[in-house]
């Protein structure tokens, strides 16, 4: 029988919690092998990551060299020759054997949120509400639009392996983990090899820069076990969260404003480096907005950011917002 607490033996199974591998285990087959019997053979393409958990199995390389691991052994904490595609050994089975297996496509899901969310600190296990409602972006909304936007929202179940977001596609929706674990990744250079950008967890936000840019969605995310959304639609986006959030000044306004200001004001130019080349803004700083979280880091609280770059104006104001600077529109 497969069971979650022996599942928290193996890699990269040990950073979750028992709750988080009880909704997993819907998703391993068990396999029972007879003695002498070949779980797979060495050149083979296997698509399932294998996992031993009772019984004894022989590796046997290319050179007829004998690896045996048995279920019981302290070593026993990997999936069996899983670092490849096409498997480097035959498993045959010494004993019977019992055997969790599992589609290789959510082990890397599961491995990339965890591996992520490990070098961010992240709490998985955060209230969403409260990670919404004690955010940067929710202080700027109106206490009554907050009361509205709650009630707008769609629950929605997922699984792991579903794909929330889909790089290219146009923007409707907006999303809120509830509950579960998801990945970002985005497509990265010719080549199209895929990056992960960061691991989502209970209460983390997204989508909504589509929503306000109307530009394609700018990445993937991909659920990493199963859960639970709230799905807001771009209407009510639109007047609950993006309306009161968002800012415009005209020109004259931003010369007064700088002008009048105590602290310092910083225009940011957040069109790609080749049209911002193509035509400059004098006094602009230039951050693409695909690179605008990566550089927030370097940017001032105290100055006031005044965003130009047409209709991604609004999704960089956004996400500025969001992290608690004071930033405003240029309208032309």
């Amino acid at each position: 029988m497969i069971n979650a607490a022996r599942l928290q033996q193996f890699i990269p199974f040990e950073d979750l919690s028992e709750n988080a591998l009880q909704e997993l285990l819907p998703h391993f087959a068990p396999v029972r092998l007879a003695q002498r019997g070949v779980l797979f053979k060495r050149g083979q393409q296997d698509d399932r990551c294998h996992y031993l958990l009772e019984g004894a199995i022989d590796l046997v390389n290319d050179h007829f060299e004998v690896t045996q691991l048995n279920g019981e052994d302290e070593g026993n904490f990997l999936a069996l020759d899983a670092t490849h595609l096409i498997h480097k050994y035959s498993a045959v089975a010494v004993s019977d054997c019992l055997i969790a297996s599992l589609p290789r496509r959510y082990l890397e899901l599961i491995s990339t949120w965890v591996e992520v969310a490990r070098s961010l600190e992240s709490d998985e296990e955060t209230d969403w509400l409260e990670a919404l409602l004690t955010s940067e972006l929710f202080n700027r909304i109106p206490p009554g639009n907050i009361q509205q936007l709650l009630s707008r929202f769609e629950e929605r179940e997922v699984t792991l392996g579903d794909v929330l977001i889909q790089e290219g596609d146009e923007g409707n929706e907006c999303y809120v983990i509830k509950q579960g674990k998801a990945v970002v990744t985005r497509r990265n250079g010719k080549g199209k090899q895929e990056e992960t950008l960061a691991a989502l967890s209970n209460g983390a936000l997204f989508g909504e820069d589509s929503l306000i840019s109307s530009l394609p969605r700018s990445a993937t995310i991909t659920m990493s076990s199963n859960g639970i959304v709230m799905v807001l639609s771009k209407n009510d986006f639109d007047t609950l969260l993006k309306t009161p959030v968002l800012e415009y000044v005209d020109p004259q306004q931003l010369d007064e404003l700088i002008e009048n200001s105590d602290t310092g004001v910083i225009q940011l130019d957040v069109r790609t480096q080749q049209e911002a080349a193509m035509a400059p803004v004098a006094r602009a700083r230039n951050v693409p907005l695909a690179q605008l979280r990566s550089q927030m880091d370097n940017f001032n609280r105290d100055f006031i950011y005044v965003v130009l770059g047409e209709g991604r104006a609004e999704a960089a104001a956004y996400i500025l917002s969001e992290a608690g600077f004071e930033v405003k529109i240029l309208r032309h």
